[in-house]
């Protein structure tokens, strides 16, 4: 019996949409993110908590709106790192909450105060 293979190169298969970059460093609305890898806090899964309790949002609206699956949004909790359109998405949803971008990355992110 044969496995069917998953192809990668499918046409179906979208491209992740990349931050904008500036100097090298990944931009969000205009603004530089805290550091240049673009890499959240240590304390992410504690921040994404309180992002999610600020929007009114249980956590499967969270992965609803985000775009994908509540499984995936569990594994960020458990202190994964999103990457790519995943992380895009969840600095364009944090940018939407009122203080969001101040939880996500800290009172010190220019424009968090916004």
């Amino acid at each position: 019996m044969q496995r069917a293979r998953h192809r990668t190169d499918s046409p179906e298969r979208r491209a992740a949409p990349r931050l904008p970059r500036h100097g090298g460093r990944p931009m969000v609305a205009g603004r530089a993110l805290p550091c240049g890898s673009g890499r959240l806090p240590p304390d992410f899964p504690r921040r994404l908590d309180r992002l999610k309790r600020a929007s009114g949002l249980t956590w499967d609206q969270v992965a609803e709106v985000l775009g994908m699956e509540t499984k995936q949004v569990l594994r960020w909790r458990k202190g994964a790192e999103p990457r790519g359109g995943p992380y895009h998405e969840l600095v364009v949803f944090a940018g939407r909450v009122p203080g969001g971008l101040a939880i996500l990355f800290g009172d010190d992110f220019p424009g968090a105060g916004e």
